[in-house]
């Protein structure tokens, strides 16, 4: 685990938020979002999860981990800002949403995050992690457009035990979401192969959230080609709910 665990601060109002990476990811992938939420004039700060320094450390990361990283980031944004909300990409984003049942930001959005792997992925990773600790990252689920690609994780190996992991941080999050009592933003790419099909109509239906969709995105819709529609209703998202006084600029746009 990161000694501190924010990447990346980048400095603006005394409204926070903090930019969640998803699994066997990295900060990287959320940097185009954050640096257009800073011009919109919010502070932003990135964190690293737990375990997301090497393959060998993700492999011995626990769901608890993760969520002790997202907490404690939050708490040193929240010791600069009086008001903070949580962005997490797919499992960032469920890690946001556990947080928001205890800590009560003031508000989520949870970007490509499932409701729970699905069972032929889950099934087949239990199996072969007895016999093979990693598999190699053959196919990058994006970006596709060249200018994006030097945001990508540089993974190259994902350790199978870590998915175990993964489906006990969707059952927090499941037992969490009712009691979460903040506004929530839902998106989900109708490219995105990765997660349940019903995962933001779920999660929306629980929280009592919006759902936002992108027509031409995958997973890591942070950097896919609807990136700029992306920016502009997360910042429009948080105007209305981080800061109704201050809000910041339009320069959220891609």
């Amino acid at each position: 685990m990161p000694d501190e665990p924010i990447s990346r601060l980048i400095e603006g109002s005394q409204s926070g938020c903090l930019l969640l990476h998803g699994f066997s990811g990295s900060p990287l992938e959320m940097m185009p979002l954050a640096e257009a939420l800073g011009r919109g004039g919010w502070t932003v700060a990135v964190a690293q999860l737990a375990g997301h320094g090497s393959p060998a450390e993700l492999a011995g990361a626990r769901a608890e981990d993760w969520l002790h990283s997202g907490r404690s980031a939050y708490e040193a944004l929240r010791t600069r800002c009086a008001r903070v909300a949580v962005v997490g990409l797919s499992m960032g984003g469920a890690v946001g949403l556990v947080l928001a049942a205890s800590a009560h930001p003031a508000a989520v959005v949870a970007i490509s995050t499932p409701v729970r792997m699905k069972r032929l992925i889950a099934r087949a990773s239990r199996v072969a992690a007895r016999v093979l600790p990693y598999v190699p990252v053959v196919m990058k689920l994006g970006p596709r457009e060249r200018e994006m690609r030097r945001y990508r994780s540089p993974a190259r190996r994902i350790p199978l035990r870590a998915t175990a992991e993964v489906e006990r941080l969707l059952g927090t999050m499941g037992r969490a979401l009712p009691h979460v009592r903040v506004p929530v933003l839902v998106v989900q790419g109708r490219r995105d192969w990765i997660i349940p099909r019903e995962s933001a109509r779920e999660i929306a239906g629980a929280t009592g959230g919006e759902v936002l969709w992108l027509p031409r995105s995958g997973h890591v819709a942070t950097l896919d080609r609807d990136r700029g529609l992306l920016y502009r209703e997360v910042a429009a998202f948080l105007r209305r709910h981080l800061d109704r006084k201050e809000g910041g600029s339009d320069g959220a746009a891609d």
